[in-house]
């Protein structure tokens, strides 16, 4: 006998995406932190979001040049 409960939960978290908030929470002190004694322009974007992309990228299977686009296009 099939386990459908068990199979439909697994449809739905297949579909979820946990986003860690610190990225947002800690966006500012990161730049000031990446930018403090930086010579020339500033950073605009952290580490930790920049990683984020990535793992988006990887997971919806995604190319690169999309997310590119998507950042140049952004009012952060």
């Amino acid at each position: 006998m099939f386990d459908w409960h068990t199979y439909n939960e697994s449809l739905v978290r297949r579909g979820e995406v946990i986003l860690d908030f610190d990225v947002i929470d800690n966006w500012y002190n990161e730049l000031d932190n990446m930018n403090n004694g930086k010579e020339g322009a500033s950073y605009r974007y952290p580490d930790s979001f920049v990683q984020l992309l990535g793992y988006m990228r990887v997971y919806f299977h995604l190319p690169y040049t999309d997310k590119l686009k998507r950042c140049s296009q952004s009012s952060f």
